[in-house]
């Protein structure tokens, strides 16, 4: 993803949300989804290269702002990921560019601090001195939730309405998806996705940026797919994100 002359001139976009109970599930969440890699519709400016991106982690952030209505809902595509990518880092907005990777770019368009930076992982938990998706959040002022069981994803779906998941893309997760999955190196791959709380109490709405068509309906069955562990098949690490608000202070007085 590159800071273009056509993102530098449109750091916004018209963006209208229709009222759920007029569409389908998929047809509302994709009003939010982005992809991490190019897809004329969800990202026209995005990383042509996929094997190149990872942009998992700022895509699903930045699907899970414009779903809560945080400033990235208006942004353009790539600059939505970007902004979501600068917040991850502890010293937001106030970045030092001298401590980004080589390929990092720090850019600035209308007010919104952002980091073009396809290839730098970022990690769920906060890290010292590298870009989390905790981070990210305690950034927008949130308090990243943590979950690690099937009935936490759903108490954080049923009370937040979106979490972000980390898990793995494999060949049985890839099978979920049209043939217009964004390629990848083989193996068991560490991956970010958005998953939206669905109108049907059996089925997860997936929103997986590495999917160009779009976000998918899925079962418990099928989403397990994607917590199952690389080194043993019959066990499931479910790791989630939700956003929860900041604790109010107190303040005592003398």
């Amino acid at each position: 993803m590159s800071a273009s002359s056509t993102i530098q001139e449109h750091t916004t976009r018209t963006f209208t949300k229709a009222d759920r109970s007029e569409l389908s599930d998929i047809e509302w969440a994709n009003q939010f989804f982005l992809t991490q890699i190019f897809d004329q519709r969800f990202n026209p400016d995005g990383l042509e290269n996929d094997t190149d991106s990872n942009n998992c982690g700022p895509a699903s952030l930045a699907m899970l702002m414009s779903l809560r209505e945080e400033e990235s809902s208006n942004l353009m595509p790539e600059v939505a990921i970007d902004h979501a990518r600068a917040m991850m880092y502890m010293s937001y907005p106030d970045i030092d560019p001298t401590t980004l990777s080589e390929e990092a770019t720090l850019y600035t368009r209308d007010g919104i601090v952002a980091v073009d930076d396809d290839t730098q992982p970022v990690f769920f938990e906060t890290m010292a001195g590298s870009p989390s998706v905790a981070q990210g959040m305690i950034s927008g002022g949130a308090r990243p939730i943590f979950g690690s069981s099937w009935a936490e994803l759903n108490e954080h779906l049923e009370t937040n309405r979106a979490v972000i998941a980390h898990g793995y893309i494999t060949e049985s997760w890839r099978h979920l998806f049209s043939s217009r999955y964004g390629e990848t190196n083989t193996g068991a791959i560490p991956h970010f996705i958005a998953i939206f709380a669905s109108t049907s109490p059996e089925q997860f709405i997936v929103c997986d940026p590495m999917h160009r068509d779009g976000a998918v309906l899925m079962t418990r069955s099928e989403l397990g797919r994607f917590f199952r562990s690389p080194i043993n098949v019959f066990e499931s690490i479910i790791r989630v994100m939700a956003w929860g608000e900041q604790e109010a202070q107190v303040h005592h007085s003398l």
